[in-house]
């Protein structure tokens, strides 16, 4: 389980690379920060993701699914975790871990990462078409 120093660090860092990411897009800077797509030059099912993000920010949740759909359960993703761990660091609880734990059970189950994994495919598969049809 993260500390909660840690849980502070991940939440600085994340905020930073949404200010950083957002001034190099306006700035007209495209960075590439894709691991796979430095390396194997084939995008990852994440790649995008930090664009999604930045379209659902400025209002556009259309263009932000058709970035990468993966952009919608990580927001909401994030922002449980973020809810629980300040009801965590206010109360002095541990839902966030026991959710977590819970969380980690009940996605163990072939009927939960099957679907899952398809999803992923299918966007990975959707990422490397638009890729190499020069609209990622």
């Amino acid at each position: 389980m993260i500390s909660r120093k840690g849980l502070v660090i991940l939440c600085i860092i994340g905020v930073t690379w949404v200010v950083l990411s957002y001034f190099t897009q306006r700035a007209g800077y495209n960075v590439i920060v894709c691991p796979s797509r430095l390396v194997y030059d084939l995008p990852c099912a994440g790649c995008g993701g930090t664009r999604a993000f930045l379209l659902l920010i400025k209002g556009h949740p259309v263009d932000a699914f058709f970035m990468n759909p993966n952009v919608y359960p990580a927001v909401l993703g994030i922002l449980a975790a973020l809810l629980l761990a300040g009801y965590d660091f206010v109360h002095h609880t541990n839902r966030l871990r026991d959710i977590s734990a819970r969380f980690r059970q009940w996605g163990n189950r072939p009927a939960v990462y099957v679907p899952v994994l398809l999803f992923e495919a299918v966007v990975w598969g959707y990422n490397i078409w638009r890729y190499r049809h020069g609209m990622l």
